[in-house]
């Protein structure tokens, strides 16, 4: 029996070969120095019209479906079967590929879809969407290859363009085995560092590249000028076997992450008594439950809103007492812990109306006058240039518009 044959993919410059022979115009005599692909690839279209005594889109359309024939290829199934393998198990959320081909789609029956240069970037539950940013065999006209095409991708208001930058600005991205040769992606790259430009990140963002490197690849990574994180690897496949090596670490360290959240959350949804009292008056255990808070700020905040109202709601009664001034200093003290919990710009606004609420309510008895608590006054002196400038105008401003005249004229020395 004959071996099989070996299957290759072809890269851009073998394309371009080989359809120049099927539309009988050399090559060789069209390039020229410094002549990109796209130039070429319009060049021979050019060519080609002039020999038919067509129109270049013609002979465009034709190069297009002859490139789309020729990048019928599919993976053997042991490679299918391994590298299917792999995605199952890095599990992404999108894949974008300058590929025409669909060996991707091959690897994730069931689980992917496709999208072309024409479609929305979408998601559906469950899928994972493989955008073709060049095009897709089976849609020729889609197909980006001459310099024509490049030209209006480029326009400002390319929706492709715009698309894979901020693709690349909101998620952490692994290029494989891409070298950034294609002006396209180097552009992205750009806007999404320079013209994207974000203050804050509340979440991890990098661009990862998987540089196949067969000679001396680096056992370790680096960082390059634009901030690219680059992992030299002999082949692809070692970069997937280590990756998934590395994923029940991972999800070991995530699992710890998870019952690290319950924990705190258990707290604030049982509130029980002796936690409430011990957020109240246990200063080293309340400011390691508000350390957590930031980290975790969209698991935590709702419960720990209604938690906080349990706390002021026993500081309320306990101050309520006839002489029980010191009540009111240990509630200045935790709205104070709690205030400098999160950067002014980033405060949950629920959490901060709640809190702003209880500060009206001590800056009553804040004072050195008759029925006045002296021990928050001591407290609010010693404590107050924690404020930040930013935080007293905020607070300035909510109580300017409740109505809240005892905070109003507690701040109002800052």
């Amino acid at each position: 029996m004959d071996a099989p044959p070996k299957t290759v993919a072809l890269s851009w410059g073998e394309l371009l070969a080989k359809a120049s022979k099927r539309m009988r115009v050399s090559l060789t005599k069209l390039k020229h120095e410094g002549s990109g692909y796209p130039d070429l690839a319009s060049r021979l279209c050019e060519a080609h019209a002039r020999k038919t005594k067509g129109k270049p889109s013609q002979s465009l359309l034709k190069l297009k479906r002859i490139i789309c024939a020729e990048t019928a290829w599919y993976p053997p199934e042991d490679k299918r079967l391994k590298f299917a393998s792999y995605l199952e198990k890095v599990a992404p959320s999108w894949i974008i590929t300058t590929n025409y081909d669909q060996i991707l789609e091959c690897l994730l029956p069931g689980a992917s879809f496709s999208l072309g240069p024409s479609d929305t970037f979408t998601s559906r539950k469950g899928l994972i969407p493989i955008f073709h940013l060049h095009g897709i065999r089976t849609d020729p006209e889609s197909l980006i290859i001459s310099q024509e095409d490049y030209v209006a991708l480029f326009r400002p208001n390319e929706y492709r363009q715009i698309r894979l930058a901020l693709a690349l600005k909101e998620s952490t991205t692994c290029l494989l085995g891409y070298g950034l040769g294609d002006v396209n992606v180097l552009t992205a790259l750009d806007w999404s560092s320079k013209v994207f430009q974000g203050k804050g990140q509340a979440y991890p963002r990098e661009v990862i590249q998987v540089v196949r490197n067969t000679k001396s690849a680096q056992e370790d990574p680096y960082r390059l000028e634009n901030g690219i994180v680059v992992v030299e690897v002999e082949d692809i496949a070692d970069f997937f076997d280590e990756f998934v090596e590395a994923i029940p670490r991972w999800k070991k360290q995530r699992s710890r992450r998870k019952a690290k959240i319950k924990e705190v959350l258990n707290i604030f949804r049982e509130a029980a008594p002796d936690d409430v009292t011990d957020f109240l008056e246990d200063g080293e255990w309340r400011r390691n439950i508000l350390a957590a808070l930031p980290k975790y700020e969209i698991e935590f905040v709702r419960e720990f809103e209604v938690f906080l109202n349990k706390v002021v709601d026993q500081n309320r009664k306990l101050s309520s007492r006839n002489g029980a001034f010191r009540e009111y200093a240990k509630g200045l003290n935790m709205s104070l812990d709690v205030l400098s919990t999160f950067e002014c710009g980033k405060f949950p606004p629920a959490l901060l109306a709640a809190i702003v609420r209880n500060m009206d309510r001590l800056a009553r008895y804040i004072g050195e006058g008759v029925g006045n608590s002296y021990s928050a006054s001591q407290l609010w002196a010693e404590r107050k240039s924690e404020l930040s400038k930013s935080m007293v105008a905020e607070l300035r401003a909510i109580a300017g518009c409740h109505r809240h005249v005892s905070l109003e004229e507690l701040i109002s020395e800052l």
